[in-house]
């Protein structure tokens, strides 16, 4: 008897919550699939329940194999509900398309199948206990089938929660604790416990635990809705305590009762509307607080894939750059090569005219390689193969021999060069001698080469345990626009593209990838347009001697 009235109380509980569930869900988003598909699970699992509840009632013996068969196919309509449940929630119900048209088909024929034939029940027996169901022909398929769907949810579960961001996952992990539960009681009071026993005394236990995947499931959906139960019951309890005071208003006996109860009822409802509007105030913020965090989650995994997107690009480009210049640098030194012979007349004596044209092709063959030797220097240095040989040296006599070799290009252009070389030796410094010979070409070059009147002029001094030197010239100036990017690669000032338009704009960003692969610094000041301007380069002083 006490047994009878706990199911009892436990089959009322269960589709009483399953019920209100179902329908707290459907009026969330009634046109959502998955809110859709959430409603027809629970009819069919509270269906379930309650057949085979029925079914076990002294009253309705006559009708206990029907209400059995009944329950058998409310489970196949269960089970084809979920599959399709998870596979919306999931967004893969155009990812099996073949599947979902067998599980379709295949749990409303093994419904039809399972209410009006006796392969999945064939009879009834009636014991002390209850009714045990006689199982047919075709209970193993009905268990194979049921395994799968479950497995296969399961599985896709678990896949769903490694590639989805952290708000779903949260989701999943609600929806895999409901799942597990109830797929676990499941199997031990309608699986294991009859494999042993050879009755179905303890299903109704294994029936029940249906209320944890209808409870986590719609949790899972309706999560960011829970707020609102909140407005609801402060709305509820604000009505019920005015609705008690007004009644406790209207029941007074003096005038001084009645009027410090209207003060209180009135107060009561300045502080009831004001707690109102908090709470609703605090949800608003709570979920454009949600809303933001779901579209900063959806952004930092496109950009994530952007980036390493990009990564494949620039390691691509650098692969391509080191291939390409690879390949150009052999011939080009060949033609300089032969150029080179041809005008000292190991062929022979050439024309005036040729001589001229051939001086300019063994420049233009000059000004190639020292591209493609910096193409070079470029993807060695992004894909960090360069090497660097330290060694001592005297940075004067680096600037002196630099100096020496760009006199001949100054004097052309009729400026000056000059070189304040200081007036004691300074420490000489571990460095690599061939780079920042380099970048001392690179940087007095540039000067050179983008001033048409005055000069440039270096110098050398120690400041802040450095090697300071500066190169300033009488040039064309630049912009903050132009200092901004005059040490990006390919980029040049207004006044290099006009006065110099052999150049790539890749010397000044060597150089600055050599500086910093010697722990220094490089940059340039000016003070604007047709005003010069001034670079200046930091390598700390190492090894003293």
């Amino acid at each position: 008897m006490e047994l009878s009235f706990l199911n009892q109380l436990l089959i009322v509980l269960i589709n009483s919550t399953g019920i209100c569930l179902a329908f707290w869900v459907f009026f969330v988003n009634r046109k959502s699939k998955v809110n859709q598909l959430f409603f027809l699970m629970t009819i069919f699992i509270l269906s379930w329940i309650t057949f085979y509840y029925l079914m076990s009632l002294p009253v309705l013996a006559p009708r206990a194999l029907l209400l059995g068969r009944l329950g058998y196919a409310a489970v196949f309509l269960f089970f084809t509900a979920a599959y399709f449940f998870f596979s919306y929630f999931l967004a893969e119900e155009k990812k099996f398309p073949i599947l979902n048209k067998i599980v379709l088909n295949l749990g409303i024929i093994l419904a039809l199948i399972a209410v009006f034939t006796d392969l999945i029940t064939k009879s009834v027996e009636f014991r002390e206990w209850g009714v045990n169901p006689v199982l047919g022909k075709g209970w193993f398929l009905f268990s194979v089938i049921i395994i799968f769907l479950t497995l296969f949810i399961i599985t896709r579960l678990l896949i769903g929660y490694f590639k989805f961001p952290k708000a779903e996952k949260i989701k999943i992990q609600y929806f895999l604790i409901g799942v597990l539960l109830f797929a676990g009681i499941n199997f031990i009071f309608n699986v294991i416990v009859p494999l042993f026993t050879g009755a179905y005394r303890y299903s109704l236990l294994g029936n029940y635990s249906a209320i944890f995947l209808l409870g986590f499931t719609a949790y899972a959906i309706v999560k960011r809705q829970l707020f609102g139960i909140r407005v609801v019951l402060v709305q509820l309890l604000v009505g019920l305590i005015a609705v008690l005071l007004l009644i406790n208003f209207f029941i007074s006996e003096s005038t001084f009762e009645y009027i410090w109860k209207g003060i209180l009822f009135v107060a009561f409802l300045f502080f009831g509307y004001s707690l109102i509007k908090s709470v609703l105030t605090e949800i608003k913020r709570r979920e454009e607080l949600e809303n933001l965090t779901s579209q900063l989650q959806v952004v930092n995994i496109k950009l994530k894939a952007a980036y390493k997107k990009l990564e494949k690009l620039n390691k691509a480009k650098s692969e391509f750059i080191s291939i390409a210049s690879h390949q150009l640098r052999t011939p080009l030194t060949a033609i300089k090569g032969y150029i080179s012979m041809l005008l000292e007349g190991d062929y022979g004596k050439l024309p005036a005219k040729a001589v001229k044209s051939m001086e300019s092709v063994y420049q233009s063959s000059e000004r190639l390689i020292k591209l493609v030797n910096d193409l070079l220097d470029i993807s060695r240095i992004e894909a960090g193969k360069m090497e660097i040989k330290f060694e001592k040296a005297a940075l004067e006599d680096m600037i002196s021999s630099v100096v020496e070799e760009l006199k001949i290009e100054a004097e052309k252009k009729g400026i000056y060069l000059k070189w304040e070389k200081p007036e004691e030796p300074l420490p000489e410094i571990f460095l690599d001698k061939e780079k920042i010979r380099q970048v001392f070409l690179n940087v007095i070059d540039n000067g050179i080469r983008y001033t048409e009147k005055g000069g440039v002029r270096m110098k050398l001094k120690i400041k802040n345990e450095k090697l300071k030197i500066e190169v300033s010239d009488t040039g064309e100036g630049l912009t903050e626009e132009e200092i901004s990017k005059m040490f990006e690669s390919f980029s040049r000032g207004m006044a290099g593209t006009r006065l110099f338009t052999e150049g790539a704009g890749l010397g000044l960003y060597v150089a600055k990838k050599y500086v910093e692969l010697h722990q220094g610094r490089i940059w340039v000041e000016s003070p604007g347009k047709g005003k010069g301007s001034t670079f200046y380069v930091e390598l700390p002083i190492k090894g003293l001697v």
